[in-house]
């Protein structure tokens, strides 16, 4: 069943809940890490490990998320099933802390699969009703709300880390999830309908040679995310980082790709171009390989802000590209959603593969490298198809 207006959910409710809600994904797919290592002892080999089943979990919910939906809908509405997810998290977080290593897994695993079926819900009612030039400025304001927040959620576990209170910060996702249900209070029941012969005034025929390249690169930036955050609290060890400084450099990625995606949502350069995504490959690339074999702290940093250059445009071009050409529906952003769990497991598993006692961190390098270069070949074969066809 689906709402019979065609106006779309408004900015305010589907923005306050983002940023809410991505403050908590901030802490868990980030600073779980941190907790993981500072307060349960997890080696280098236990986060990877953490993280690899993490991401398989959210890919095989996020590819289900439309069959999903469309089961809890002969019993719930969208906002209701939104509103379970919510509630569900906000129950789970406390687990934490009973320190239990058993419960710190099915807190931090539970929470993760159902953010795989939150988000493509949130994308269908951001998206429906949508077109063109409202649709990017929608995406626009969209992400920057939700990469604010993980930034600040990351940079806020610093101070946490420093006064030794490192274990509340996925307790603090209870109060926060409940929060955002008053959010929730103010969505339709059903997102509105989405008029499909609108949506197809507006989707050129090179978005679907882009959306190809975008969807290679997207699990790129995820394999690259996956693989880095796990073993972030080694390097600043190896670097001698203080401790009240770890997470704010860490949150240095997020800060960077925030701000290339509030220059993308207000300029039009970049549209229905494939250059774009090649750029932010090899940002992508060579920020990697410097925060893995970084010598000093100057070079972590450089490292850490090409890396979030490169993840936030592949990010907003493939959630842009995905969502226009899907018409708006729960299973664009399911797709987009898997190929982030897809990104997550890949990484840790390459982590894992590369991980022997002795062993120089170039293999490392080598195997995420020689994974981003066949992804880059494929999306640049799969693009430039784009550069015969019509820009918008």
């Amino acid at each position: 069943m689906t709402s019979n207006s065609h106006e779309p959910t408004r900015a305010i409710p589907i923005a306050g809940l983002t940023f809410l809600c991505s403050l908590g994904t901030g802490v868990l797919w980030n600073a779980l890490y941190f907790i993981a290592a500072s307060e349960y002892g997890f080696t280098q080999r236990d986060n990877l490990v953490l993280a690899l089943v993490n991401g398989i979990l959210y890919t095989v919910v996020a590819v289900n998320a439309g069959r999903t939906l469309r089961f809890l809908e002969n019993r719930m509405s969208p906002r209701s099933a939104l509103g379970l997810v919510l509630l569900v998290q906000a129950v789970l977080a406390p687990l934490v802390l009973i320190q239990n290593v058993t419960l710190l897994w099915i807190a931090a695993v539970t929470m993760s699969a159902l953010g795989a079926l939150q988000w493509p819900i949130v994308q269908h009612y951001l998206a429906s009703g949508r077109h063109g030039r409202n649709m990017r400025n929608a995406i626009g304001w969209w992400n920057a709300s939700w990469m604010s927040a993980t930034a600040i959620g990351l940079a806020a576990a610093g101070p946490l880390q420093h006064a030794g209170l490192t274990r509340w910060a996925i307790p603090a996702l209870m109060p926060i999830n409940l929060l955002a249900l008053l959010f929730l209070a103010r969505f339709p029941s059903h997102p509105p309908e989405h008029n499909t012969h609108a949506n197809a005034h507006h989707v050129p025929r090179s978005y679907r040679s882009l959306l190809g390249g975008a969807r290679v690169l997207h699990p790129m930036g995820y394999l690259v995310i996956g693989a880095l955050s796990p073993i972030l609290p080694y390097l600043f060890e190896r670097l001698t980082i203080a401790p009240g400084l770890q997470a704010p450099i860490g949150a240095t990625w997020h800060v960077a790709r925030l701000c290339v995606v509030i220059v993308l949502w207000r300029t039009a350069f970049w549209h229905g171009r494939a250059a774009s995504l090649v750029i932010a490959g090899l940002l992508l690339s060579v920020g990697f390989a410097a925060c893995v074999a970084a010598p000093n702290e100057p070079t972590l940093v450089i490292g850490l802000i090409a890396l979030g250059l490169g993840q936030g445009t592949i990010y907003y071009s493939a959630i842009y590209y995905g969502l226009a050409v899907g018409g708006a529906e729960v299973e664009a952003g399911g797709t987009h959603e898997a190929l982030v769990g897809a990104g997550f497991f890949i990484g840790p598993a390459l982590g894992l593969a590369s991980l022997r006692p002795g062993t120089d961190p170039s293999v490392f390098i080598g195997l995420v490298l020689g994974a981003l270069s066949v992804g880059f070949v494929v999306a640049v074969v799969r693009a430039a198809r784009a550069s015969s066809q019509s820009t918008a």
